[in-house]
């Protein structure tokens, strides 16, 4: 018995408790690190649970933020256990309130809280240029929040900076004025993308301009024209001045006069203008309640039929090759009834012979 009791009190109990507490320490720091993988699972599958969406949790953009945060929480519980000294054990809150507020600031600006839940359910139905854009400039705001979040918690006070402020205030106004071009773009870009006067794929005609719409972008917009050359026009440009696009056409016109010669029958006239009226009423082209065929004029080189109609084919090669038909059958008729076209002005002169043989005296 008095062995026992001198064993014990040369047993030194602070070095036991430093020795149980470093244990403890790394045996929470290891603990972390093993099962970081199986907490960042459970997480991430019940975040995705929640917002009714199917995805690989390695797949996350969260996944490695998460990994990394709960070595640190490890770590950050090792500190608490080891260290007892005030300082030590402020300065180990500080840092894990940086970095939990860091872990929070970049999990939302991720895309996976902005994009999932924020752009799917307050911007649907928008174009993907316009969400991006919002989502940019919310995440912009997420990390200016976190910028005076850590300043207020790390006790810094930004009046006795006044100077650095109003220097960047000056700065800012100078890069403001600087930038109005860009930004007018910009504000233009928006106004293209949701009016949408155009979208890629139209052709379209901007001043002295046009082509087909490749690209838009909140600064310009990109035309390929017709000798493939690739036109850059500045948004602000085209807010200001009349785009006409051509694929919004429900219809192209047509219009044409015929020319037919003086010594045409008054009832050969008649019949052709029938007849051709009968013709292209019947074309599968052509809007028929939209023909039009009347004897428009009579010159002192010919008789003009103006024929005026609207078709319904729309795309611009495919709408020659039905203009292509028209003539043809216009041509037909005139052929078939023997009728001279006149394509140039004539005029004919008549001499009397008496007047003839006096002038030649």
């Amino acid at each position: 018995m008095e062995v026992i009791k001198q064993w014990l009190s040369t047993i030194d109990i602070n070095r036991l408790l430093t020795i149980f507490d470093i244990q403890i320490a790394i045996g929470v720091f290891v603990f972390f690190i093993i099962f970081r993988n199986a907490f960042t699972k459970l997480i991430i599958m019940f975040y995705y649970k929640l917002i009714k969406k199917k995805k690989n949790h390695k797949e996350s953009s969260m996944y490695g933020i998460f990994n990394v945060f709960f070595v640190l929480l490890g770590l950050y519980l090792a500190v608490r256990i080891l260290y007892k000294n005030a300082q030590i054990v402020y300065f180990a809150n500080k840092t894990f309130e940086v970095i939990l507020i860091y872990c929070v600031t970049r999990g939302i600006s991720s895309q996976l809280v902005v994009d999932s839940l924020l752009m799917k359910k307050l911007f649907k139905g928008q174009e993907n240029a316009i969400n991006q854009l919002i989502c940019n400039l919310l995440k912009i705001l997420l990390w200016i929040v976190f910028l005076f979040i850590i300043i207020n918690l790390l006790g810094f006070d930004l009046s006795g900076f006044g100077g650095l402020v109003t220097g960047l205030g000056i700065v800012s106004a100078v890069a403001a004025l600087a930038a109005q071009d860009m930004v007018k773009s910009i504000l233009s870009g928006l106004v293209i993308l949701t009016d949408k006067p155009f979208t890629i794929g139209d052709w379209i005609e901007v001043g002295d301009y046009e082509g087909t719409v490749i690209d838009i972008t909140f600064r310009s917009v990109r035309l390929k024209s017709y000798n493939n050359a690739i036109v850059t026009i500045p948004n602000s440009t085209i807010t200001q001045t009349y785009v006409s696009n051509w694929n919004k056409l429900t219809s192209r016109r047509f219009d044409c006069t015929l020319g037919l010669s003086l010594n045409t029958p008054t009832e050969k006239v008649r019949k052709v203008i029938k007849e051709i009226r009968t013709t292209l009423k019947n074309h599968k082209d052509v809007i028929s309640d939209t023909v039009t065929v009347c004897l428009n004029d009579i010159t002192t080189g010919s008789i003009n039929i103006k024929i005026f109609l609207y078709m319904s084919e729309t795309n611009y090669g495919l709408s020659l090759m039905v203009r292509q038909d028209i003539y043809c059958s216009l041509l037909y008729l005139m052929e078939k009834e023997d009728i001279e076209l006149v394509s140039y002005p004539t005029q004919t002169v008549y001499l009397n012979g008496k007047d003839e043989e006096k002038t030649e005296q």
